[in-house]
């Protein structure tokens, strides 16, 4: 007969919920669904304004979110990979070039937080690497424009204005997700010490 000591298993209890851990299959699956929502939500959502960069507000929250919720090195390129197979499989975008436009931002990030080891404690941090990552999309396209001749409506007021409201929009999304990501984080805290 077994003898119960009233301990309970660490992996069962409800305040043990990690809001970021290593690479699972459930966070990776949990990835992959990420950057299909960050498709999704780009072919859906229609904004009134159309600004070069606009759909940075939903691809950035989402590409931070993934980046936040893993300590694997890769978390937002896997994200980021998972929309550039999903855009290429729906044929998503309206050139060749859209599944490396989505890629090259999952990437910039990692490679940025890579540089710094600190990066989760800083709330600024990652909405600032985000904002440049995201910059990624109007230079490749400014860089094939150059190029190769090709034309990008975005150019339209030259290249500055894209390029500036990438980071701007970007930098937005990934700080409602900075934002969001602390306040959870107390709140879990919080439900740890109470129990």
């Amino acid at each position: 007969m077994t003898t119960a000591t009233g301990s309970s298993s660490h992996v069962s209890s409800p305040n043990s919920i990690e809001l970021a851990g290593p690479l699972t299959a459930g966070r990776l699956a949990f990835l992959v669904a990420i950057g299909v929502a960050i498709v999704f939500l780009h072919e859906t959502i229609r904004y009134p304004l159309r600004i070069p960069g606009q759909h940075g507000l939903e691809g950035m929250a989402l590409l931070a979110l993934a980046r936040y919720s893993t300590t694997s090195k890769w978390g937002a390129t896997i994200a980021a990979l998972s929309s550039a197979g999903t855009a290429l499989a729906i044929g998503a975008g309206s050139s060749w070039t859209t599944p490396f436009l989505y890629v090259a931002p999952g990437i910039a990030i990692d490679l940025g937080v890579i540089l710094f080891a600190g990066w989760r404690s800083h709330l600024l941090l990652l909405p600032l690497i985000t904002a440049f990552a995201f910059s990624t999309k109007p230079l490749t396209r400014l860089g094939l424009a150059e190029g190769f001749g090709m034309h990008f409506g975005s150019f339209r007021m030259g290249a500055l204005y894209p390029i500036s409201t990438h980071i701007a929009f970007g930098f937005i999304g990934a700080m409602m997700t900075a934002i969001g990501w602390r306040f959870a984080q107390r709140r879990l805290e919080r439900r740890t010490r109470e129990a």
